[in-house]
């Protein structure tokens, strides 16, 4: 935790006393304050002239070292009367008249620096504090002895208005109430706000000080304010009102003012006060704060439905499905360890993150690094597991995207199993939010999949890195080659694998057919290559509808070549993998591959390992996140869908698709022993539609298992869903009535999904 004081220096020069030429003011990390003329952020030296003359400052000097003070030798240039002169600290050592580069550059963990005249003569020097991104050390007021560490920089202007809040207590855990102080180092007036809006001089002016005390039996409020349509409307969980009084923290947003102006940075700190809360938290703690407005209000908001709702489309519309610049969102952000150290604090961007889980209470958001914001990237290892710790943006992943059950941690578990794997992942790392000071639950921080992720990952700059768009020239050619070249040729096949990367891409499908990711290939699909010929490689991703019917045929699923499907596997997104098939070499490896990995990393003792780490970071704090969301319906619920849903599915999963490869590719001499056979299950012959086509009323059939909570959505053409229904039970030889015949006519798509099987069953409804 950082903390500011005051630092009075009175400067004795060796000539004189009182110096006409100051050094006035300098950044050491500017990040976003100032371009130099070749459009780069570099540490930069303010002089001011404290007279009412013009002086010229031929073969004075600035040096880093006080024992070499002629190190950098100022050119013909003249500083005008009560004027500044800005002088790059960038290392690039210009001293013509327009364009001033010391060849140094500023230590940011603070140093000395000399300003000597012509006659090698110090007349002034200054030991700056270290210093943050975009921290200025200077000189309040201008030329004064008096200097202070600000955000409010001012390069080539005066510091008049730059000031400094002292604060008796930093943010952070408390497990008493106190009261907290607060003085401006210039006298400037303090204003205050404690609802996350920015302060200014009609907020709460600040006389004398604040009592900060626990204010978790407060009524709730931010938490009170609906952020989905009803249960009725949505297939996701919907909102309802907290069971108890949540936990809350005090917000403290303030400023100092003069004239009108004001003078300080915006301070934002969050504290949490609670007599147990050095044992409270397991896991890292995030604080959002922002104006209330940019989350709640009905016209701007982005957590409610808004006016963007429309009840005649509940599970695409609302202010959380609009996307784009108008639709982000000024917040600041602050990072604390479970024991309450800070380790970071920074304005921000948010947005909704993801797809149709927008619809969901608990909603994904995506936060934004930018040089609008005051610092271009969140400086800090986000994920331990890399060895980044600068990062564009991230996701907040809500802990609602699963398709059924309530584990949780579903994507982050499947991810977790894939990850030594030869593909791109996303890593996670849990956390608990609160919103404005109120708690928002558990979140888990993803990586965002975009360049910036190939960068940090593979060391490739973002620039030269190519993301698959459906309208890709590149990938669709290697396509149209394919399509007028069979790959049962070993010429064409070698050209193939010149495009792709195909020990990743063999990683990849066998990871998205294993965890029986159903939303795929036509979804969650993202693939990439380095620009100027490199090869495509695949990303894992989304993994919130895998884990459903353990012996469910994803090797079927894969090479579907019906036209009439527009979900979940086109022709279009099968393509690739169906064609491979048709090269012995291809088939080898990838039979072989699988084989490998059902030994290996999809070893049940090792998956179901890497299950409880994963629960073991999320389960302090499960309680508590039911009591914010009502999700899950309670622990023991958690518990059961972790065996029903996860564990269930590591332990029968293995043999399942050990007979389907046996069975698919007609051999006997592969992957496990299985003491017990698993027979094989497919989609056929298990459910009956009757009639089809029909007039919207039909029922289905059953004529297989029981079918136990299962969930069935039926969507139009476009992936629209018009219909929902959940905890469906149908057992053997039981039908089901459906009445849709409000619809209008056309191609729908019935989707059945429960934990023990899945069912997708195209009909047409006539009028």
């Amino acid at each position: 935790m950082r903390f500011f004081f005051i630092t009075a220096i009175l400067l004795f020069y060796s000539k004189i006393h009182g110096q006409s030429i100051v050094i006035n003011e300098l950044m050491a990390r500017n990040q976003v304050t100032i371009q130099d003329e070749d459009g780069e952020y570099s540490d930069w030296i303010e002089l001011y002239n404290t007279t009412d003359n013009p002086i010229l400052l031929l073969g004075y000097h600035l040096s880093d070292d006080q024992a070499i003070l002629e190190k950098w030798v100022f050119p013909d240039v003249t500083i005008q009367p009560k004027s500044y002169l800005l002088v790059f600290a960038s290392g690039k050592d210009k001293n013509d008249s327009t364009s001033l580069h010391t060849n140094f550059k500023i230590s940011s963990s603070g140093e000395k620096i000399f300003l000597s005249n012509d006659f090698g003569e110090v007349i002034d020097w200054v030991q700056s504090d270290a210093l943050s991104q975009d921290e200025s050390y200077c000189r309040v007021p201008d030329g004064s002895e008096m200097w202070l560490t600000t955000r409010m920089s001012s390069p080539n202007a005066t510091n008049n208005f730059s000031n400094q809040l002292v604060f008796s207590n930093m943010e952070g855990f408390y497990s008493d109430s106190f009261f907290l102080s607060i003085s401006s180092l210039t006298g400037d007036s303090i204003y205050y706000t404690l609802n996350g809006a920015i302060p200014d001089e009609n907020s709460n002016r600040y006389d004398s000080s604040l009592f900060i005390h626990d204010i978790s039996f407060s009524p709730n409020r931010l938490s009170e304010i609906p952020t989905s349509p009803p249960q009725n409307l949505i297939s996701y969980k919907a909102w309802e009102s907290p069971i108890v009084d949540i936990n809350k923290a005090t917000i403290l947003r303030c400023a100092s003012f003069r004239n009108g102006n004001r003078t300080s940075q915006i301070y934002t700190k969050t504290f949490f006060i609670n007599q147990d809360i050095n044992f409270k938290y397991s896991l890292p703690i995030i604080s959002l704060v922002t104006e209330e407005g940019n989350l709640f209000d009905n016209n701007k908001g982005i957590l409610v439905p808004g006016i963007n709702f429309k009840l005649e489309d509940p599970e695409w519309t609302g202010n959380y499905f609009m996307t784009g610049d108008d639709w982000e969102r000024d917040i600041h952000i602050e990072y604390f360890s479970s024991i309450g150290h800070l380790a970071f604090s920074q304005d921000a961007g948010i947005r909704i993150h993801g797809g149709k889980t927008r619809q969901a209470a608990q909603k994904s958001l995506r936060l934004y690094a930018r040089t609008k914001y005051g610092t271009k990237d969140f400086n800090y290892p986000l994920f331990p597991q890399r060895e980044t710790n600068e990062y564009k943006r991230f996701i907040l992943q809500t802990t609602m995207g699963a398709w059924y059950g309530e584990t949780i941690i579903k994507d982050i578990v499947g991810q977790q199993i894939a990850s030594s794997l030869n593909i791109d992942y996303q890593e996670f790392q849990p956390v608990i939010v609160y919103l404005n000071g109120e708690y928002w639950g558990i979140y888990t921080i993803r990586d965002k999949i975009d360049e910036r992720f190939i960068e940090y990952t593979h060391g490739i700059e973002n620039e030269d890195v190519e993301f698959f768009e459906w309208n890709n020239t590149s990938y669709n050619q290697l396509l149209r080659f394919i399509e007028k070249n069979s790959l049962e040729s070993n010429v064409n096949y070698d050209y193939v694998k010149s495009q792709i990367d195909i020990d990743n891409y063999i990683d990849y499908t066998i990871a998205e057919q294993f965890i029986n990711n159903y939303d795929w290939p036509a979804n969650n699909m993202a693939f990439w290559r380095e620009k100027n010929n490199g090869k495509w490689r695949w990303v894992l991703y989304d993994l919130d509808a895998g884990f459903g019917n353990p012996d469910y045929n994803m090797l079927s699923h894969s090479i579907k070549n019906d036209s009439s499907i527009t979900w979940p596997n086109t022709p279009y997104s099968t393509f690739l993998f169906r064609n491979l098939l048709m090269n012995y070499s291809f088939r080898e490896q990838y039979l072989n591959r699988y084989d490998e990995l059902l030994n290996n990393d999809f070893n049940i003792d090792i998956m179901k390992s890497k299950l409880e780490a994963v629960k073991s970071l999320y389960e302090p704090e499960v309680p508590s996140h039911i009591l914010r969301w009502n999700f899950p319906k309670s622990v023991d619920n958690w518990e059961e869908d972790i065996q029903n849903d996860l564990i269930s599915f590591l332990e029968r999963r293995p043999c399942a698709v050990n007979t389907q490869v046996k069975i698919f590719f007609g051999i006997d001499d592969f992957g496990l022993d299985c003491a017990s056979k698993i027979t094989e299950t497919t989609n056929a012959n298990q459910l009956t539609m009757m009639p089809n086509p029909n007039n919207g009323r039909f029922f289905i059939y059953n004529h297989a298992i029981d079918i136990k909570e299962a969930t069935i959505l039926i969507t139009d053409m476009n992936g629209r869903t018009v219909y929902t229904e959940k905890g469906i039970q149908l057992q053997i030889n039981e039908n089901k009535f459906f009445d849709i015949s409000h619809l209008p006519s056309g191609p729908y798509i019935l989707n059945l999904m429960s934990a023990n099987y899945s069912d997708q069953m195209k009909f047409i409804k006539m009028r």
